[in-house]
């Protein structure tokens, strides 16, 4: 009822937008095939330099003794491919995948994407299928992008799993006035086994998305909606807007009511409690006249945990690891990766944090070369992970690109607690 009751009232809003006359045009298109074939292969090396003193390395590796490094090997392929016939559209993405490391050795085979789009007319789209879903301004995180994958801001070019969905986008556009274009997306996401979105719930669950986009005043606004069975009633907005031609500024709020907060206390004991969480993302990107790009971003995560709440998980997670080396009974640590879950389930489990890119490009005239460093910074106990890398594109469709993880951090602080105390990885990509 919720739901009906907020898509009846934006599309009566939608419907009723009669400020300016309709924008309508149509650009002839030039005589193309009917289908795209396309793709990519991976070949990516990591290199894991183990910090054997963490005790986030015990609770992974206490059923083994890697020493002190492990080596990682990755091969992908990646099948892309569309057929257009008249307003319909038929759009697929697989994912091939084997991973070589000390933990795994396993195929990850997948369809990322495959759905059927009718767009009877400009205006209006409907697709069904499993397709991608990106909300949010934010390039390292999205408080307000409730149902998107988890991303990597340092690896734009990676594909992500799309999600099982019913959809429906409206647009129109505006020649006067302050509003510019205004769309309606709107989502239904069944959680179906085997094809997606168990992450969501259970078998059977359905879920509704929406999202009104505005542009106006040359900015560029979202308002999103989410909720279902198993998951907290959530708003969202965000906006982004260009100040001057190489200055950007961007933002998102999120609110989820009434959602569950796991907290482990220092003997171990999980507490369950429901709690309305607000999260929030501020930032910038700044292009200067030397073609050297800053993104920066704070961000405060309502689904985080304070510092007092984190100083008991690090004295949980010491003592049994503690318990373990003194014992040998396997059992506690089982338990430990059992209860611990809720926190490494987040990318970030703090609450707030700072995200810095710089990347340049061409430095000393090398042609499309573009090395680039970046830090996330854990504002509570300012322990960071620093990450340079590079990009270079010697020809056409080949890329080669390395990165460093450094995790820097005293002991009981986030990134102090990584299993690793140095993480390169190399990969090379070639598209086709």
């Amino acid at each position: 009822m919720r739901l009906g009751a907020c898509l009846g009232t934006i599309l009566i809003f939608f419907c009723t937008t009669v400020g300016a006359g309709e924008y309508d045009f149509t650009i002839p298109e030039a005589d193309k095939k009917p289908y795209e074939l396309g793709g990519r292969m991976e070949f990516r090396y990591i290199y894991h330099w183990l910090d054997e003193d963490s005790d986030r390395y015990r609770l992974i590796y206490y059923q083994d003794d890697p020493g002190a490094d492990t080596h990682e090997w990755r091969t992908l392929a990646e099948l892309s491919g569309s057929y257009r016939q008249g307003i319909f559209q038929v759009n697929l993405l697989a994912h091939f995948e084997y991973v070589d490391g000390y933990l795994e050795e396993a195929w990850d085979n997948k369809i990322y994407e495959g759905y059927v789009s009718l767009a009877p007319s400009p205006q209006l789209t409907l697709d069904a299928g499993k397709k991608l879903v990106l909300w949010g301004k934010g390039y390292a995180w999205n408080p307000a992008g409730f149902i998107n994958r988890p991303k990597d801001p340092d690896d734009p070019a990676l594909n992500l799993e799309g999600r099982p969905l019913l959809g429906l986008d409206l647009i129109r556009s505006y020649t006067a006035g302050h509003l510019a274009n205004i769309g309606l997306t709107a989502l239904l996401l069944p959680v179906i086994d085997d094809w997606g979105n168990q992450d969501l719930g259970e078998e059977g669950d359905l879920y509704a998305a929406l999202k009104l986009y505005l542009l106006w005043y040359d900015t560029d606004f979202d308002f999103i909606y989410f909720d279902g069975p198993d998951q907290p009633r959530s708003v969202g907005f965000d906006f982004a807007k260009n100040l001057v031609e190489n200055f950007e500024v961007h933002g998102e709020l999120a609110y989820r009511l009434d959602a569950l907060h796991l907290v482990i206390d220092e003997d171990g004991t999980v507490e369950q409690t429901r709690e309305d969480q607000l999260s929030y993302l501020l930032g910038i990107r700044y292009l200067n006249a030397f073609d050297t790009t800053f993104i920066a971003e704070y961000y405060h995560n309502g689904a985080g945990y304070s510092q007092n709440e984190l100083d008991d998980f690090y004295t949980y997670q010491e003592s049994v690891s503690d318990q373990w080396q003194a014992t040998g009974n396997a059992s506690v640590m089982q338990r430990a990766n059992q209860s611990t879950r809720p926190y490494y389930q987040q990318r970030n489990y703090g609450e707030d944090y700072f995200y810095l890119k710089i990347s340049q490009k061409e430095p000393f005239d090398i042609l499309y070369f573009n090395p680039w460093v970046a830090s996330v910074v854990n504002l509570q106990d300012f322990s960071f992970n620093l990450q340079p890398g590079m990009t270079w594109t010697p020809v056409t469709n080949l890329e080669l690109n390395l990165r460093v993880g450094i995790p820097v951090g005293p002991p009981q602080t986030e990134f102090g607690e990584k299993p690793d105390v140095l993480r390169p990885e190399v990969w090379v990509r070639y598209y086709f």
